[in-house]
């Protein structure tokens, strides 16, 4: 029986990375750098409001993840203006930018309030991309409607909680959605032709090894456009912070980290793009675990690691893309 031909994997990606980061493949695009924006717009969560639960996802600040680093109550408008004023005064020196609606759940709203949201975030001509966070249970069709637009307007993305491949380990994190919500949100988003891509955390206690790479393997069969993969880390504003004091959330050192990253990487389909490879805390809310504040060391490391094994994003794709989800139960079948 002859040899089934393997996809092509390179070793080296844009900017010299043996994996696809954002920063580079986003500069192919566009021909420059982006810096976001991020973005509050008002936006509460089903978890919050007591649709499937209330006080939010265990590990999620009291302000949506990333709002500290928004303009809070301005409008949208007003933050796309004050967000490129202070871009330009610091040492990046982008001049094109990406509105990120960041805070809490983007799609939680009826579509129109959604589409003069999205509107307002495209106001400056330098802004020439959207981002959209939000949840696999908030995408329904009238909602991909306005997505759909926006995706032929400019370049959008959509950034979906993925988080972990057990359903247990939601229930447990107080996530109120299901790993199937997610596949079938991120089909319904493929058959549209909008990029998206899924947040997972490594580290998550009831996780194994196994459960947490498997979150690769998911996103490639998915088509995902691109992944943000975070360590476990506990915030002082966070349902997570009174567990953690009382011993019960137990998290990965930095050597186990990195290693898990390495191996998840190994298993991505080499044309996602890696948005981030760390999560942290503001400094001041941080509780653990406290390596996760020197990104810059981090990311040197996860470099050297991947060279000294000699290995790469998609190393391990061709084999473990083909490995049939009968052979692990806690994972959805292929979309």
């Amino acid at each position: 029986m002859p040899m089934q031909a393997q996809p092509h994997v390179p070793l080296l990606f844009p900017g010299g990375k043996r994996y696809r980061g954002l920063g580079p493949a986003l500069r192919e695009i566009f021909g420059e750098r982006l810096q976001r924006i991020p973005i509050s717009a008002g936006f509460t969560c089903p978890t919050r409001d007591g649709t499937v639960g209330h006080g939010g996802c265990l590990f999620c600040d009291a302000g949506g993840a990333g709002a500290e680093f928004a303009q809070t109550g301005l409008p949208v408008r007003e933050q796309v203006a004050h967000g490129i004023a202070q871009a330009l005064k610091g040492r990046i020196g982008a001049q094109k930018f990406v509105a990120y609606f960041q805070a809490f759940t983007n799609t939680y709203a009826e579509p129109e309030r959604l589409r003069a949201l999205y509107e307002a975030g495209l106001s400056d001509p330098r802004v020439v991309a959207l981002a959209i966070g939000t949840r696999p249970d908030c995408l329904p069709e009238a909602v991909l409607d306005v997505l759909e637009e926006f995706s032929a307007r400019t370049f959008l993305w959509v950034e979906i909680g993925l988080q972990s491949t057990r359903n247990e380990t939601l229930r447990a994190f107080g996530r109120g959605h299901t790993v199937e919500a997610f596949v079938d949100a991120a089909e319904r988003l493929r058959r549209r032709g909008i990029r998206f891509l899924g947040h997972v955390i490594l580290g998550l206690p009831g996780d194994t090894a196994e459960d947490m790479l498997a979150g690769a393997d998911l996103l490639s069969r998915a088509g995902a456009w691109g992944v943000k993969i975070h360590n476990l880390y506990v915030d002082a504003h966070s349902p997570l912070a009174e567990r953690y004091h009382r011993g019960e959330i137990p998290l990965m050192d930095r050597a186990e980290y990195l290693d898990r990253v390495v191996r998840f990487l190994e298993r991505l389909d080499p044309a996602i793009v890696v948005h981030r490879v760390l999560g942290q805390a503001p400094r001041n809310r941080l509780l653990a675990p406290r390596w996760c504040l020197d990104r810059d060391p981090f990311l040197l490391d996860l470099d050297r690691l991947l060279e000294e094994r000699q290995t790469h994003q998609g190393a391990r794709w061709a084999a473990e893309s083909s490995t049939s989800s009968e052979d692990f139960p806690n994972r959805p079948p292929t979309p």
